[in-house]
């Protein structure tokens, strides 16, 4: 009887015994590295903020045991650079953060403040390290906020507009308008609305001027007229 009830604590307890011994063991044990990985290849931030984001002083000795986990994920999610962190370590002592950062898409400017425009269509603020390689915006963007979304999250994802449009302005009316990069005219685009035929029409006349080289012959088209393309030389 007293056998079995041996067997009993033993089979019960050893577990948690090993248990507290693995987790004394993991409180020794110190944070050896950080290693950050980037989902992109924009640098927004720098792996020294990272660092000083996930620890105050990063030189100073952690210990792999007292490791908030969810905390650090949080205040690396905080970061204004940053839009997802996922956080863990490796039993050699590495601590790994894998680093999500936000996709801007225009760089907004508007009553003399300067900020990035966001994938998910909020406000961003503009990098110290990295300038992003996306259109201007001027005008009344904030009046207009949404519609003006859709009309930069629908040029960046057509390869022609995007390496095309330098410039995008919003006007009083809630109309736009761009500015080419080669040649360098103005595009009248109105409401955004109708845009797949508007695009459609303004690639046929880039397509059918340059058959002829007379681009440069132009100083202004509007797409605003529905199935129209009315040019200014």
């Amino acid at each position: 009887m007293y056998k079995i009830l041996f067997k009993i604590a033993v089979i019960i307890l050893l577990p948690f015994c090993i248990q507290l011994w693995a987790n004394s063991k993991n409180e020794k044990r110190l944070v050896q590295d950080i290693a950050i990985e980037y989902t992109d290849t924009n640098m927004f931030i720098t792996d020294e903020n990272i660092r000083r984001t996930i620890f105050k002083d990063p030189q100073a000795p952690h210990s792999l045991g007292f490791l908030r986990i969810n905390e650090i994920e949080e205040a690396l999610d905080n970061n204004n650079m940053i839009e997802k962190a996922e956080v863990f370590y490796t039993i050699d002592g590495i601590l790994s953060a894998k680093i999500k950062q936000r996709d801007p898409i225009a760089r907004v400017y508007e009553d003399k403040e300067a900020y990035y425009m966001d994938s998910k269509g909020k406000k961003m603020p503009l990098s110290s390290v990295f300038s992003a390689r996306v259109p201007l915006v001027r005008g009344h963007s904030s009046k207009y906020w949404d519609t003006t979304f859709l009309l930069m999250t629908f040029i960046k994802e057509d390869k022609w507009l995007r390496e095309n449009i330098t410039e995008v302005q919003v006007l009083p009316n809630g109309e736009y308008s761009f500015l080419m990069r080669v040649p360098h005219f103005k595009v009248f685009f109105g409401k955004f609305e109708n845009e797949h035929l508007k695009i459609a029409n303004l690639k046929a006349f880039y397509k059918q001027l340059e058959k002829t080289d007379a681009l440069d012959n132009y100083s202004s088209v509007s797409l605003k007229y529905k199935n129209q393309v009315i040019c200014k030389q």
